[in-house]
């Protein structure tokens, strides 16, 4: 469906593939909002956008990561690169990009922080051949990671933990330690809760990548 915002209109055309018929209205009317584009064309998805993209010549292509996801034949960012249409992606918080879209993509805008001059700007970025990444999106990617919580081990755990690294039975190292078999296994138990892990081996070999050990 063609959506001109004037007959004599000198712009931008976009193709606009969203599945879902409110967003796809709500999209519609901010880019109509957009003094550099001349028309729009409107779709429910991204295969749809394509077979009209030889015929319509749409300069971007608007969708989601929803979209991306359903489409699956590769073909589809093939013929996009083709006909030099480029992709301008919505993305969520915790939305991703499938992996056989993520090197077509010129550009992401924070779909939960969505408005007009962002809209504006994103669409001005990647018609000029710019990548775009919205402030706020750039912002939450910049937010480093929670670090991985510390492990603190006793100094009779961590004797325990090196014995059982160096091949020791929960006997052997009682002996070694000058302590009960039982209290070994008490010891084990404590470092297997710590490093999160359901056997001796894979204690070591967590401890071993955390520095509780020496490689």
């Amino acid at each position: 469906m063609s959506l001109p915002t004037s007959e004599s209109a000198r712009g931008l055309t976009v193709a606009l593939a969203v599945r879902k018929d409110i967003h796809r209205y709500g999209l519609e009317g901010m880019l109509h909002s957009l003094e550099s584009i001349a028309s729009i064309f409107s779709y429910p998805t991204i295969a749809d956008a394509t077979r009209a993209a030889p015929e319509l010549s749409p300069d971007l292509l608007l969708t989601s990561t929803a979209e991306l996801a359903e489409a699956t034949d590769p073909a589809l960012a093939r013929q996009l690169r083709e006909h030099d249409v480029r992709l301008l992606v919505l993305i969520g918080p915790d939305e991703r990009v499938t992996p056989a879209w993520a090197s077509h993509v010129h550009g992401f805008v924070d779909r939960s922080a969505l408005h007009l001059s962002l809209l504006r700007d994103a669409v001005g970025d990647v018609s000029a051949g710019r990548f775009h990444v919205s402030a706020s999106l750039a912002r939450r990617l910049m937010v480093p990671a929670d670090p991985a919580p510390a492990v603190a081990l006793t100094g009779r755990e961590t004797q325990v933990l090196e014995l059982v690294a160096g091949g020791l039975s929960n006997k052997q190292a009682a002996r070694s330690l000058g302590i009960s078999e039982n209290g070994v296994k008490r010891l084990m138990g404590n470092i297997l809760a710590k490093l999160n892990s359901p056997n001796r081996t894979l204690a070591v070999v967590r401890a071993l990548e955390i520095g509780l050990l020496a490689k």
